[in-house]
């Protein structure tokens, strides 16, 4: 026992060291989900092989961006698009709330919000009031907000979303947050992980700069980043209470043309369920086939896993790229089963004045094996034997893609950003919803077959000096035996920084 101690001790004495000491090129910031600027620019870096970073999930870390741009091979920047967006990711990096200066903001946003969550959709609720601050100094980094709603969905007029505390070690961040997550290469959602849901009380690790193995047996798989957290979901479920949500993702940067990504989620424990470490090893090694590899006392709970993979120009040399995302709703044989499944395309083209447009399309299923020769398995996706009510969802929203399960969806949409910073998006989508013929009533947004379509124009700039946004659509919902409801929707946003 006195061993343990000792060596307990001498733990102690390390971390608090470690915690003590300043690290040379610290910088525990990160950047939010859902800035389609910032995506858009580092993607453009990526394929014009100025910077390689993998850009497929969110929050991503300062120091990520800051490590890609120390090896910026400018001279690549052969077009005055790539020049533009290089010199506002630089600024971005520039921002003083990094550099050990208080920055204040307050934010508005009003409106009426749509049946869709995309990467950057403005606000969940009828009405927003957003205030708070950031603060980051070498390896520390503070960021508080608290916004109030009005009309809260889930009973919560007051809330913490967006806020974290990180400290960085060495070349891992640890932090604690209520941040929106994204992981893949989408525009209209992820499978696994996504913004649809509000973000869930998280302890997280995450690799601060993706630097390349220096070994020679690993370098080849470039540039890559790693994140694994676990979160705290909500009491007072209908199925299992106060659960715990694993969240892990690998990405790997090959060649400068190919990001690919492994993610792997689980809920487990739970107020009605044993938390244990056998439990847990469990849930690692895939031991949840009751009576074949484990117990009903340890089994772990409801897992999801996949890949995604996105392809700059994998024929010729063309400013386009494929991607694509297989999430398992199931395991056969330790590896996952019953995929649900993205498929997109993306295009782009400089304009005037360091300008660039994006064109993209984009199809996504959420129906396991709908599109296999096995299928498809209609109620599957997003529920299992333990947590068969809300399922894989936090307050009444999926964790995993916007339209809920047993959905279909095409998106075409553009992005015109200008020199400056200006940002105009359109989208179509036309959607299939709980196509599970006989209705679902676990489906939060479609309890019955429902047809929808919607076109959404969204801008964000400066006007007047002052940052605003703007989103406006029209979306019609068509349930099974009933008449078709066409509505308008969209929100207005206001954001104020009181920079020193």
């Amino acid at each position: 026992m006195q061993q343990y101690r000792r060596a307990a001790r001498g733990w102690l004495l390390a971390l608090t060291a470690l915690l003590l000491v300043p690290l040379a090129r610290a910088d525990a910031g990160w950047f939010a989900s859902g800035d389609t600027q910032l995506r858009l620019d580092l993607q453009l870096l990526n394929d014009a092989e100025i910077i390689e970073l993998p850009v497929s999930y969110w929050p991503l870390p300062r120091a990520a961006v800051r490590y890609a741009l120390a090896g910026a091979k400018e001279h690549f920047a052969s077009n005055a698009a790539v020049a533009a967006a290089l010199q506002r990711v630089r600024a971005r990096i520039s921002d003083p709330a990094a550099n050990g200066v208080v920055r204040l903001e307050t934010g508005v946003r009003g409106g009426d919000p749509g049946l869709w969550r995309d990467f950057d959709t403005l606000a969940r609720e009828d009405g927003e009031f957003a205030g708070g601050f950031a603060y980051a100094q070498g390896r520390y980094s503070v960021g508080v907000e608290v916004t109030a709603v009005t009309n809260p969905a889930d009973g919560h007029d007051l809330r913490p979303d967006g806020s974290q505390a990180t400290v960085q070690l060495g070349n891992w961040l640890l932090s604690a947050h209520m941040m929106d997550r994204w992981w893949g290469p989408g525009h209209e959602g992820s499978l696994i992980l996504s913004n649809n849901a509000r973000p869930m009380p998280t302890l997280m690790v995450e690799r601060a700069e993706a630097r390349e193995f220096e070994t020679r047996w690993l370098s080849w798989l470039g540039p890559w980043r790693m994140s694994f957290g676990i979160s705290q979901m909500e009491d007072s479920r209908q199925d299992i209470d106060k659960p715990l949500f694993m969240a892990w993702r690998v990405v790997i940067m090959p060649t400068h043309k190919m990001e690919i990504g492994f993610s792997r989620t689980a809920q487990f424990c739970g107020q009605e369920l044993e938390c244990s470490l056998s439990v847990f090893k469990n849930l690692l090694i895939g031991n949840d086939n009751v009576g074949i590899d484990t117990t009903k006392a340890q089994e772990p709970g409801n897992q999801m896993a996949g890949f995604d993979l996105r392809w700059n120009s994998p024929l010729g040399d063309l400013p386009y790229a494929i991607y694509g995302q297989y999430i398992g709703e199931d395991e056969s044989g330790y590896v996952p089963a019953k995929f649900l499944s993205q498929l997109g395309m993306e295009v782009w083209h400089p304009v005037a004045a360091g300008g660039i447009v994006q064109g993209f399309f984009e199809y996504a299923s959420t129906t396991a094996s709908a599109n296999s020769n096995r299928g498809p398995y209609y109620g599957y996706s997003y529920n299992q034997g333990l947590f068969n009510i809300e399922g894989y969802r936090f307050h009444g929203r999926s964790v995993g893609y916007t339209a809920d399960r047993d959905a279909e969806n095409w998106a075409l949409g553009g992005i015109l950003s200008a020199s400056n910073g200006t940002l105009w998006t359109a989208t179509a989508r036309i959607s299939r919803l709980d196509r599970s013929i006989i209705g679902d009533f676990r489906n939060t947004v479609a309890s019955v077959p429902t047809d929808y379509h919607a076109i959404e124009l969204g801008w964000k700039g400066q006007l007047f000096g002052e940052q605003i946004s703007a989103d406006l659509g029209v979306q019609a919902i068509e349930p099974m035996n009933a008449a078709r409801d066409t509505q308008v929707y969209g929100f207005v946003g206001w954001r104020h920084e009181f920079r020193p």
